[in-house]
C-alpha cells in the first residue's frame, strides 16, 4: 500500500500539473486525499511549486489538524463534507479553470452536448448554489449538488471533481474544462443541441457495457 509520504508527494505533483494545465492560477484551488487517519489537504495560499511534503496538512474528518504547521486550505470544509458523505471517493480537487468558471458564472448546469461528456460524467454537470468562499454554506451547497456524481460547478467561483485516485480526479478536472469550452464555443456559434434524457440514459448504459477494459 502506498505510504503517506508518497501520497503527499503525489498531491504536490498534482498541484503543479493543475498549474501547468491552466486549471488553477497562482495559489488558487485545493486538493485533498483520504487516508486511514483522515485526510491530507493542501495548505492555504501557498505556491504549489514550492511545496514540500511537510507542508501538506493532515486532518481528521471533523476538522481537527492532526499534523502540520501550515493552515489548511480555506475550503477544508468542502473537502471534509464530501469525503464524509462519499465513501467511494478518495480524492477531491477544486479548480478555477477558465471555461468551467465561465459556465459556473451563468449559474446553470453544464448540459451534455457531446456524448463524451456522458461517458465521463454520466450526463449534465450540476451547479451548486452560490455561497461565499470558504464557508460552511458553500461546502453544504457543493456536497448537495455533487450528490453521487463526479463533478460539480460552483456558482461564480469554479469547479470541483472527485475520484478514487489523484489521477482520476485530475482527468475529470481536465475533461470538465474541455466540455465547458466546447459548450461555450457551441453557444457562441448559435446554440448546440443538448442530448435529451433518453439519449443520455441510453448512451450511459451502453458505455458501461462496451467502453474500457
Amino acid at each position: 500500500m502506498i505510504n503517506e509520504v508518497e501520497i503527499r508527494k503525489e498531491i504536490i505533483e498534482t498541484g503543479i500539473l493543475l498549474l501547468e494545465k491552466g486549471l488553477v492560477q497562482g495559489t488558487g484551488g485545493n486538493i485533498s486525499c483520504r487516508t486511514q487517519k483522515g485526510l491530507l489537504i493542501t495548505p492555504s495560499g501557498m505556491d504549489y511549486t514550492v511545496l514540500v511534503p511537510e507542508d501538506i496538512v493532515r486532518m481528521d474528518l471533523s476538522g481537527n489538524v492532526l499534523e502540520g504547521t501550515r493552515k489548511p486550505s480555506i475550503e477544508k470544509e468542502m473537502h471534509m463534507k464530501i469525503l464524509s458523505a462519499r465513501k467511494d471517493v478518495n480524492v477531491v480537487i477544486h479548480t478555477h479553470s477558465v471555461y468551467a468558471t465561465a459556465v459556473a458564472s451563468l449559474r446553470e448546469p453544464l448540459y451534455p452536448i457531446t456524448d463524451n461528456q456522458v461517458a465521463v460524467f454520466g450526463g449534465k454537470i450540476p451547479i451548486a448554489d452560490y455561497a461565499s468562499i470558504g464557508t460552511a454554506k458553500l461546502a453544504d451547497n457543493a456536497k448537495l449538488a455533487l450528490d453521487d456524481g463526479n463533478g460539480v460547478l460552483l456558482s461564480n467561483h469554479g469547479a470541483l471533481c472527485v475520484g478514487r485516485t489523484l489521477k482520476e480526479a485530475l482527468m475529470r478536472c481536465e475533461m470538465l474544462e474541455v466540455f465547458a469550452r466546447i459548450y461555450i464555443l457551441a453557444k457562441a456559434a448559435g446554440g448546440g443541441v443538448v442530448l435529451c434524457d433518453d439519449q443520455v440514459k441510453c448512451e450511459a448504459e451502453d458505455l458501461k457495457n462496451r467502453y474500457g477494459q
